[in-house]
C-alpha cells in the first residue's frame, strides 16, 4: 500500500504577493538564485509566477562563469491570479492514511482478548497515547475528520474490489470522493 506523497508544489496568493515584493526591491529583476537566497522563494514558484503570467524567465549565460536564471515582472493585464493558501486543500498526512487503512481492517481483529474496541486499537497502533480514554477520546474525534472518512471509504472500495489494485489514492478529500464517484458512474 502506497502512502501518500509529500505536499503537492501549488503557489498561493500570499507567496505570490512575496515575490513581486522582492522584485520591487530588486528594480523588478533579480536571479532566481538571490531570491532565494535572500528571499527563500524556491525556484518552482517562479516557475508558477511565470506560467500564470505574472513573470518572465531566462537564461544570461556570461562569457565566463556560472549561468544566471533571471526573473523579471512582466507587465501583462491577463495574467491569472493564484488561490489564496487558505483555499488550497491540503493533502491527507501520513498519519491520517495510517489511521484509515489500520481502521478499516481492525473490525476482525482488535484488540477485544483485552477489551478494547478496534478503532482504538487502530489508534492506539498509529499513535503513541498516553491512555486507552485518550485514545479513545481522539479515535472518535479522528473519524469525524473529513479527510479520513474519505481514505476509509477508499478502503472499503478496494476490499470491495470496485477500484484497481494499482490506482493509486488521490492526495485530498475531495480527489477522493471525486474519484470514488467517477468508479460509480
Amino acid at each position: 500500500m502506497d502512502t501518500p506523497a509529500m505536499r503537492p508544489l501549488i503557489l498561493s496568493l500570499e507567496r505570490l504577493d512575496r515575490i513581486r515584493d522582492a522584485l520591487s526591491r530588486y528594480g523588478g529583476t533579480a536571479s532566481v538564485r538571490d531570491l532565494h537566497r535572500s528571499y527563500g522563494i524556491w525556484a518552482w514558484e517562479v516557475e508558477q509566477a511565470a506560467q500564470l503570467g505574472w513573470l518572465t524567465i531566462w537564461t544570461r549565460k556570461p562569457r565566463v562563469g556560472r549561468p544566471s536564471v533571471i526573473a523579471k515582472v512582466s507587465r501583462k493585464e491577463n495574467a491569472k491570479l493564484p488561490e489564496p493558501r487558505s483555499q488550497i486543500e491540503g493533502a491527507i498526512s501520513t498519519r491520517h492514511f495510517n489511521f484509515a487503512l489500520r481502521s478499516v481492517g481492525a473490525f476482525h481483529r482488535g484488540m477485544q482478548s483485552i477489551g478494547i474496541p478496534p478503532i482504538v486499537s487502530a489508534y492506539m497502533a498509529v499513535y503513541s497515547p498516553r491512555s486507552r480514554q485518550g485514545a479513545s477520546a481522539s479515535a472518535s474525534r479522528l473519524l469525524r475528520r473529513p479527510d479520513v472518512q474519505a481514505a476509509r471509504q477508499w478502503f472499503y472500495a478496494m476490499i470491495r474490489g470496485e477500484i484497481p489494485t494499482h490506482e493509486r489514492m488521490p492526495e485530498t478529500a475531495s480527489g477522493i470522493w471525486e474519484r470514488l464517484r467517477s468508479l460509480q458512474a
